[in-house]
């Protein structure tokens, strides 16, 4: 049999449905969901996937091809598609970091809507991390990698380096960790202070604040390498804030002078 991260025969959730196969589609997938969180891929079977879904056995292999195509929609669909950081139009104006930035935060946070599949989805992850298919792997270097790769560059860039350094690296990680906080640390954040995310205004604040701070650790960052090439008796020019200045119109970017 192949393993889920090989299985690709099965019908996209993008495929257009009638409202009632749509409801019977979601039904497997959330309740595929819940049983390999518990009880991982292997010890999982078609039959108790259908009776928790209500729907006949058959309707896996139609909608997902079979097990292994049910575990990799389980797996990928529940927290929506991966962020592209080069997703803005060639013929259109360069983003600011600050956009970029907001559009990572914001789609890590966007599934915590979802409450209780976020958790589901999570146990998944951790379950796939200790009893690997391949799923795990595949989407390190099909969707982390990318990504982590797209935000370095983009820092490099704002920084003016040709080539990232480790520092460079652990700001990307930094920032990406702010979001991952909320997922990793669920618990915590349940227990410490479940308010920052017990409503769609409150999730709104707190993924408005976490881009701030991740600007914050950028211009941190900007401000301590200039610091250090003063200090090596390089070049000091003026820095200019692309993550902290007014993104408006017809405003200009703050420009930053060491004292």
């Amino acid at each position: 049999m192949p393993s889920p991260a090989a299985s690709s025969r099965h019908r996209t959730s993008s495929t257009p449905l009638p409202v009632e196969a749509a409801a019977a589609r979601t039904r497997l997938l959330h309740a595929a969901l819940q049983l390999f969180a518990e009880h991982g891929f292997a010890k999982t079977s078609i039959r108790q996937i259908a009776q928790t879904a209500a729907v006949n056995p058959a309707s896996i292999s139609y909608y997902f091809g079979d097990k292994n195509g049910l575990y990799r929609a389980a797996f990928t669909e529940p927290m929506g598609s991966p962020v592209s950081l080069d997703a803005w139009p060639k013929d259109g104006p360069a983003p600011s970091l600050r956009e970029v930035i907001t559009l990572l935060i914001h789609s890590f946070m966007q599934p915590l809507h979802e409450g209780q599949l976020v958790e589901l989805c999570m146990r998944l992850h951790f379950r796939e991390m200790l009893d690997p298919t391949g799923l795990w792997e595949q989407e390190l270097e099909c969707d982390i990698k990318p990504a982590h790769a797209a935000l370095v560059a983009l820092l490099c860039k704002e920084f003016d380096l040709r080539t990232a350094d480790d520092d460079v690296h652990r700001l990307a990680m930094a920032i990406t960790a702010l979001a991952l906080q909320y997922y990793v640390g669920r618990d915590v954040v349940q227990a410490v202070r479940p308010g920052l995310t017990a409503s769609p205004r409150a999730l709104a604040a707190t993924t408005s604040r976490l881009v701030d701070f991740a600007c914050f650790m950028v211009d941190g960052e900007r401000e301590r390498r200039l610091a250090a090439r003063s200090a090596r008796g390089k070049a000091d020019p003026l820095a200019v804030s692309a993550c902290t200045s007014d993104p408006r119109p017809g405003t200009s970017p703050t420009r930053k002078t060491r004292t």
